[in-house]
């Protein structure tokens, strides 16, 4: 039905009745109420879901962090100690906050999330909700559970995260920005509420594995935080992971062997065939093991090839990747002779499945290609975890 106005009538000529005018009058009386009255159902359909009382925040560094080897108050993957003995490249990345994540118990109806990024960074590739989001999981019938997603505005970003969940207490995970450096989180809950360090060890309680790689291992390309691979295994296996995935910057680096050797680990797994090449794999592989076992004997060193990349049929990507494996193997197999012990080797033709539906751009994960390289890693590293 098409409304026009009286003025639109008049300006054609038209000689208008009093009743007309008086119907038209009416109409417009009828649309206002009808207006109005659905202005008012939404005002008390988000009345209905806003917080019921006030809200007060905490700092989320008044709770348990886990994902980082040091106890600095800050969401970062290296202390200042580092910046002058890691390359450049890996320090900036190590600003991220990929695989850090808040332990936290509540019993508030609704949990509000404000946090800040330090870049507002942007790539073409990975959704903001991956590179600068948050997300919440709940542990719940024995496992964690996903809830909801923090989404991005900006810099500063707040985010209605539960709502709803009644006044029982639950054990809660929050996961950080994979690939921005997260500056501040704070939780809102209900000010009738409370909010406390976990009661439960679920997380805490065992040893963390060390995941040192590329991009990949950083997060490239999770839609969301909880959706990174390591931090799949972290819930799976009931240990943090602490992840050292540097976007292009994954390289058998014995600076970032220093921070792998301070970590009390139980596993240090090592993947960095991605980014470097081929010719120097042998020679940085070898004396980053001897590294970890002279300064860490006791703890286990995994080697894992690269996967290869869909689209290998039509391009000569993966003759390269299966020659990077080979000086991989090689590696491994000088080490093992010269009786390395707590070493062991992971082939990765099953890490991405053969469909070739497991990448973003060929090379970096989807979310269907961070679940199957879980799936793949985790007997491997339930078997050899200390």
């Amino acid at each position: 039905m098409k409304i026009c106005s009286v003025d639109n009538i008049c300006k054609k000529g038209k000689r208008l009745s009093g009743d007309f005018l008086y119907s038209l009058s009416g109409m417009r009386m009828i649309l206002f109420a009808v207006s109005a009255s659905i202005l008012l159902s939404g005002s008390a359909i988000s009345g209905m879901n806003a917080p019921p009382d006030s809200i007060k925040f905490y700092d989320g560094q008044s709770f348990t962090v886990i994902g980082k080897f040091h106890s600095e108050k800050n969401y970062r993957r290296f202390p200042p100690k580092y910046e002058n003995t890691l390359r450049k490249e890996v320090w900036n990345l190590g600003q991220h906050s990929a695989g850090i994540s808040i332990r936290f118990r509540t019993n508030s109806p609704f949990i509000d999330i404000k946090w800040t990024v330090l870049n507002d960074a942007v790539m073409d590739h990975m959704p903001f909700t991956g590179i600068k989001g948050v997300d919440l999981y709940s542990y719940v019938d024995g496992k964690w559970k996903y809830i909801n997603t923090g989404r991005v505005k900006g810099k500063q970003n707040e985010s209605m995260i539960v709502r709803g969940a009644g006044e029982e207490y639950r054990e809660y995970l929050l996961n950080l920005p994979l690939y921005d450096g997260t500056d501040t989180v704070s939780i809102g809950i209900s000010s009738k509420s409370s909010i406390t360090l976990p009661q439960e060890n679920y997380l805490t309680q065992n040893k963390p594995v060390v995941y040192y790689g590329s991009s990949i291992a950083q997060g490239g390309c999770a839609s969301r935080p909880g959706l990174l691979f390591t931090n799949i295994l972290a819930r799976r296996l009931d240990r943090p992971f602490i992840n050292m995935g540097f976007s292009g910057s994954g390289t058998f680096d014995l600076s970032v062997g220093d921070a792998l050797c301070e970590t009390d680990a139980s596993l240090y797994v090592i993947d960095c065939n991605p980014n470097t090449r081929r010719e120097l794999i042998y020679d940085k592989a070898v004396e980053l093991v001897m590294k970890l076992h002279r300064e860490r004997p006791e703890v286990p060193v995994l080697l894992v090839e690269i996967f290869p990349y869909p689209g290998g049929f039509v391009k000569p990507a993966d003759a390269e990747n299966a020659r990077k494996n080979q000086e991989l193997k090689r590696a491994y197999e000088t080490l093992k002779k010269s009786g390395i012990k707590n070493l062991y080797y992971r082939k990765g033709d099953d890490l991405i499945g053969d469909d070739y539906e497991g990448t973003v751009d060929g090379v970096h994960p989807n979310d269907i290609g961070m679940l199957r390289i879980a799936d793949a890693l985790e007997p491997t590293i339930r078997k050899y975890v200390k």
